[in-house]
């Protein structure tokens, strides 16, 4: 347990280098550039590929880890190699034949937004430079896997710096001079490298790639049979994703914004729950297999109430200090003060729903270590549909806010529905505890909130030296404050995880 705890805080300290390196990409490129139909057309040809594969990608690294590390544990390498050799060989050869799809249909798919009258062809143009970077998310996944299931969990949570830099040297060097053509192809590379940064860590394990494309081979047989209903399982979020960035394409300067929103806050979060479920998932698995219910209920149970415990704040401090972080991630350079109130509205919109995002992933993944795809599955088909329905219905209400509020509903319907699920699957395990310490954690929160949006109040009547150290202070004095105060309430109602934290520095 002890080795498992500094696994995970080690892959959270690069994970959250890396997300923050992301984050500093963005909101350079967002400066640098604005907000304009340019930087719509780039966020939603850079989108496209993503989401497309990333349903598949998922679901291949969700089949390759059990498959690969059973054989691994059980001593079986030459076994695993070679199932790792067909699938990296299948993977790319299939994201190969999506990328070719895509570069033909690259002039359809704006069709269905703005685009078509405004920027079609640099739009078909994006489309076909970015379609050809899935066969790299195949290379990354399937590596990704290869290496989690050797015990490598440090370079599969680097991967997205070569891209984060590339396109900050990228707008340093050449913002000027290529301007958003430019950074679509800045983007390109850094996306390229993410897959091929991991060629020398896996050189550096017994691993060594032979091509095969066998599909008579009884594992690729077994992964093939294992990937349908987990591809439709994971791709709830990633079509979700497509019909939000499809119908945000339709208003005007809403896809860059939109984008840069998910970006600072599902993808945060994901990060988190990633390095967590990195770790977590083949002990899970492991459990599941040797019949040991009591452990696997217990530790699925202290995941989630990890989850909750750092989620929670998080997304009431993503919505009570919404204007402040936006003003000073993107309220710089071409960025206006309207653009700053779209994007905090945006991401108050998308905050209510990340507790639940969180607790799926964790629970889907919890469902694959019992081998069971069956029922993250319908749950999928459920959260697709409610996010559909309220997205069509509240663009006619409330514009382009409707869209991350969908999100958010379908997010919290599909959770509530998959914890039933797993209820009915393995019986109780700690909900009613999981529910009291929730009930605290909000409360605790709750006093976090007044106190930040207190202090916010007070500063607003302030100007403290230049404009980027008022922005700093009006933004981190309160969520420092924030935060103090919400470590104290959690202490004085004495809920788990504090408890645990303060015995962890009391004895150190």
């Amino acid at each position: 347990m002890k080795g498992a705890a500094k696994a995970v805080g080690l892959v959270m300290l690069i994970m959250v280098f890396s997300r923050l390196l992301a984050f500093v990409s963005s909101v350079v490129s967002m400066t640098f550039f604005g907000v304009s139909t340019e930087m719509d057309i780039y966020y939603y040809a850079i989108q496209f590929p993503n989401i497309i594969f990333n349903s598949f990608g998922t679901a291949l690294a969700t089949v390759v880890i059990p498959i690969f590390a059973g054989y691994i544990g059980t001593g079986e390498k030459n076994r695993a190699f070679k199932f790792a050799d067909n699938v990296l060989c299948i993977s790319v050869a299939f994201a190969a034949l999506l990328s070719i799809a895509g570069i033909l249909a690259a002039p359809i798919f704006p069709l269905f937004t703005r685009f078509r009258a405004e920027g079609y062809e640099f739009a078909v143009l994006a489309l076909r430079t970015m379609f050809p970077v899935m066969i790299f998310y195949a290379l990354n996944y399937v590596l990704q896997g290869v290496l989690q299931s050797l015990g490598r969990f440090n370079m599969p949570a680097f991967v997205s710096v070569p891209s984060s830099l590339a396109v900050i040297l990228y707008v340093v060097l050449m913002g000027n001079s290529f301007g958003v053509p430019g950074l679509l192809a800045a983007t390109f590379v850094g996306l390229a490298l993410q897959g091929l940064i991991l060629v020398p860590p896996v050189l550096g394990t017994e691993y060594r790639f032979r091509p095969s494309l066998d599909f008579k081979n009884e594992d690729i047989k077994r992964a093939l049979r294992l990937i349908p209903p987990v591809l439709i399982g994971t791709c709830a979020y990633q079509v979700n994703m497509l019909v939000n960035i499809t119908i945000s394409a339709n208003f005007k300067d809403t896809v860059a914004l939109m984008t840069f929103v998910q970006n600072i806050i599902l993808y945060s979060v994901l990060a988190f729950v990633y390095s967590i479920t990195a770790v977590v998932f083949p002990k899970l698995t492991m459990l599941a297999a040797k019949g040991e219910t009591d452990e696997f209920k217990d530790s699925l149970r202290r995941v989630l109430g990890t989850v909750i415990y750092l989620i929670i704040p998080a997304a009431v401090g993503f919505i009570v200090i919404r204007h402040e972080m936006m003003d000073f991630l993107v309220g710089w350079g071409r960025m206006t003060p309207e653009n700053v109130d779209v994007a905090s509205g945006f991401m108050a919109l998308y905050a209510i729903g990340i507790i639940s995002v969180a607790i799926k992933e964790v629970v889907d993944r919890a469902f694959y270590s019992l081998k069971d795809t069956r029922m993250p599955a319908i749950n999928s088909v459920i959260v697709v549909g409610v996010n559909i329905a309220f997205s069509l219905t509240l663009i006619m209400l409330i514009g382009p806010w409707g869209i991350p509020l969908a999100y958010s509903i379908s997010s919290i319907t599909g959770t509530f529905v998959l914890l039933y699920m797993m209820k009915r699957k393995i019986g109780a395990f700690g909900m009613d505890k999981l529910g009291g310490s929730a009930l605290k954690i909000l409360a605790a929160s709750g006093a976090m909130a007044t106190v930040v949006i207190a202090i916010s109040s007070i500063l607003r009547g302030y100007t403290f030296g230049g404009l980027a150290i008022d922005k700093g202070i009006k933004l981190f004095i309160p969520a420092a404050a924030g935060a103090a105060v919400y470590f104290i309430a959690t202490m004085l109602l004495g809920v788990e995880e504090t408890e645990a934290i303060r015995q962890k520095l009391k004895f150190k």
